[in-house]
């Protein structure tokens, strides 16, 4: 699991699991499986590498690095990162980094995370040796070339200005903020801090990276996860070749601090640009305290599910209130949120009422019909996942990162009981333990 640097709420992962009392979820095996849970080979200077070879005519892979670093207020991180596929790295200048990419990756990314940093590719297998000394190269042994650095420079400040002026996006910081604690990493604000850094002189912050380099790149931070049409011992040999020519380095990961349930109300309201009169956005989230791997996790999947399905029906086909409801529950390795969204014109305060006269509804009345449509739509998602590279590598990022995805358990009979037991626990009341942000049209 990647999760987003700014958009926390929507960025979380939807990856569940738990053994749940009366039978809601069983174990299941998926092609991956086995790779994700330990990997087929670990390096002598720390790498893992997981592998989940098949027939399906190309590559994906996905490089994870891991540091307590990477949250370094000053946004360094944020910069290697679009340096990394760009840049001066090895023996190779920019230009030639930029050729091999284009030549052999036919889809690449990089993106900065809460204390990860993740690259992606999509290839031929062709092209695996080419893509193998790529991702080890630019991953371990960059150069910060002053040009490289001074153009992204310039394209991470224009992401920062976007983040800093966005007409919502102070009341949104806010939000993230009593929905997590100030302190907690998903509601950090570094935006100012990070903004002067991407202002340093090139020459300046060239050298700045270099140093700051030293405490990231560490193969025994890294997981690599490669899925698609590969021999696994050809790419074996492939990684040892690239990535096996850097010596042992470690340093410290991350620990995120557990969220936990949401005690008070807080109500929260800005003016949005985005939406004139009278239109209006309802957020209301909130934290139920329980992380990926806690046992109510897959009962709380289902009934996010279930929410999602019954405010649609409630709030749009009965009343007209709004186009498209959504709720959702997300859960990683330290937080499990349940969130809310409703565009609509009618005024906030009355689709808060009706949101949690819904809610409420769900600790004494639950339609079995709706279980078993919501039973089959997990099947589905689980048979895609199994027939794509991109959602394999997911998912076993999710064990490696999080401990369990939603593809470690098959939920195949949801009892109505169940659903009301977590209901009841976990759903608020009107004007209880959540926060509201409602985003006005002007």
């Amino acid at each position: 699991m990647t999760l987003s640097r700014r958009q926390v709420l929507t960025g979380l992962s939807q990856s569940l699991a738990g053994l749940i009392t009366g039978g809601i979820a069983t174990r299941i095996s998926t092609p991956a499986s086995a790779a994700a849970s330990n990997p087929a080979l670990i390096l002598g200077n720390g790498l893992r590498v997981h592998l989940a070879p098949n027939k399906s005519g190309y590559i994906s892979a996905g490089l994870v690095l891991r540091s307590q670093h990477i949250n370094d207020p000053r946004g360094l991180a944020h910069i290697m990162e679009h340096t990394s596929f760009t840049g001066a790295a090895g023996s190779m200048t920019a230009a030639q980094i930029t050729a091999m990419r284009e030549d052999c990756v036919q889809e690449s990314n990089a993106t900065t995370g809460i204390g990860m940093i993740n690259w992606s590719a999509s290839f031929l297998p062709r092209n695996a040796s080419q893509v193998m000394e790529l991702l080890a190269t630019t991953s371990l042994d960059q150069k910060f070339d002053e040009d490289t650095v001074a153009s992204e420079a310039r394209v991470v400040l224009q992401e920062l200005y976007l983040d800093k002026y966005e007409a919502e996006g102070r009341a949104k910081k806010f939000y993230n903020s009593a929905l997590y604690g100030s302190s907690h990493p998903y509601a950090r604000d570094t935006t100012d801090t990070e903004i002067a850094t991407a202002r340093l002189p090139a020459s300046t912050l060239a050298a700045e990276l270099g140093q700051y380099a030293q405490l990231l790149k560490l193969p025994a931070n890294m997981d690599l996860f490669l899925a698609g049409e590969f021999d696994p011992g050809e790419m074996t040999a492939l990684i040892h070749r690239s990535f096996g020519r850097f010596e042992f380095a470690q340093g410290p990961i991350l620990d995120l601090p557990h969220v936990e349930a949401t005690r008070d109300y807080k109500a929260l309201s800005a003016s949005s640009k985005e939406f004139t009169r009278p239109l209006s956005e309802n957020r209301i989230a909130w934290s139920t305290g329980v992380r990926i791997t806690d046992s109510e996790a897959g009962a709380l999947l289902a009934l996010g599910e279930y929410l999602n399905k019954v405010l649609f029906k409630e709030i749009r086909e009965k009343s007209g209130d709004a186009y498209s409801p959504e709720a959702v529950f997300n859960a990683d390795s330290c937080s499990g949120v349940f969130e809310i969204k409703i565009r609509s014109s009618t005024k906030p305060d009355a689709v808060e009422h009706k949101i949690f006269k819904t809610l409420a509804s769900l600790r004494t009345d639950v339609d079995e019909k709706e279980l078993r449509r919501i039973s089959n739509k997990f099947e589905l998602q689980r048979l895609k996942i199994a027939q794509s590279n991109d959602e394999i590598l997911t998912y076993m990022q999710d064990r490696v990162l999080h401990g369990c995805s939603s593809s470690d358990f098959q939920v195949k009979s949801i009892a109505a009981a169940d659903i009301k037991t977590v209901a009841r626990r976990f759903l608020p009341s009107y004007k209880g333990a959540y926060v509201r942000l409602a985003m006005l049209g002007q």
